[in-house]
């Protein structure tokens, strides 16, 4: 399908352009789709346990960003399905869009991608900062992060790292990684569009 070894490939045509867009399409789909359970999941029970908590502070910075880096996950996800629909169209010469419309198509997937891996990168620095910060809090040679048997903790309750907290670790990762594989999806696609040598028209 890709040969990037070769300095001089034959131009694809557009039957086999649908067909890397109808399978990277489906990868795109399928791993997005599985990367993303979790860090909807976790955001989703975070806001339902927020507001059943009725806090009146609002939400913070970090998940603010979390939802908006999840929208954009969907629209990926939603992109990913569309490279299937353009596969059809191009096998049809009357309904075959032009090289150019499936550029800025594949343009548009990368940037959402890329997108995502930054909003995440920043939610990852914010937690993952805020999380050191509680670990530097502990006296010097503590070594137990977690309750005692008597009930009582060796830090502050605000000091612990909790469960939670790793699961959302887990979180920001699958999302750097559905990130990651639209990127290369949409990388690998545009290559192949790029090595047409006529318009697809």
């Amino acid at each position: 399908m890709f040969n990037f070894l070769k300095s001089e490939t034959s131009s694809p045509t557009p039957q086999q352009i649908g067909r890397s867009l109808l399978w990277l399409g489906r990868i795109g789909l399928i791993l997005q789709v599985l990367l993303g359970f979790i860090p909807l999941l976790v955001v989703v029970t975070y806001v339902l346990s927020q507001s059943g908590q009725k806090q009146t502070g609002g939400f913070s910075l970090g998940l603010w960003l979390a939802i908006a880096c999840l929208i954009i996950l969907i629209f990926s996800i939603y992109w990913c399905f569309r490279y299937t629909q353009l596969a059809k169209k191009l096998k049809n010469s009357e309904t075959r869009p032009s090289k150019s419309q499936i550029i800025r198509d594949l343009q548009l997937g990368l940037f959402a991608n890329i997108g995502i891996m930054v909003f995440a990168v920043l939610i990852a620095l914010l937690r993952v900062g805020e999380l050191t910060f509680k670990l530097l809090t502990l006296p010097q040679g503590a070594t137990v992060i977690a309750p005692n048997q008597i009930g009582t903790t060796l830090a502050a309750p605000g000091a612990l790292i909790t469960p939670s907290n790793m699961i959302a670790i887990q979180a920001m990762l699958n999302v750097i990684a559905a990130g990651l594989v639209g990127v290369i999806v949409a990388l690998l696609l545009l290559y192949q569009v790029g090595q047409h040598r006529n318009t697809v028209d």
